[in-house]
């Protein structure tokens, strides 16, 4: 019951507050900074595009090149390694 009288203090707080009138000329130039579209120009849009490409083919060349690759490091250290294939 406490808590329930509490809760309602709360939310019945507001009841007494005045609502502020803002300045006419302040809100209309707030307005206007909303209400311009900030727009970006069609050359970074391009400069983005072409960035993103370059960076998605050397990624994929990377990832061919790497494939192709023979084990020739990893056949050398097996063949090094004795019979017993101990290391040490």
């Amino acid at each position: 019951m406490e808590a329930n009288n509490w809760t309602n203090d709360i939310l019945n707080s507001s009841e007494g507050i005045t609502k502020v009138i803002p300045d006419t000329l302040l809100f209309s130039k707030i307005q206007n900074k909303i209400s311009i579209q900030n727009s970006v120009s069609r050359q970074w849009i391009w400069i983005a595009a072409a960035s993103f490409t370059i960076l998605v083919s050397l990624n994929v060349k990377m990832l061919l090149s790497n494939a192709t690759k023979t084990t020739v490091p990893t056949e050398t250290i097996v063949s090094s390694v004795s019979n017993s294939n101990q290391l040490y």
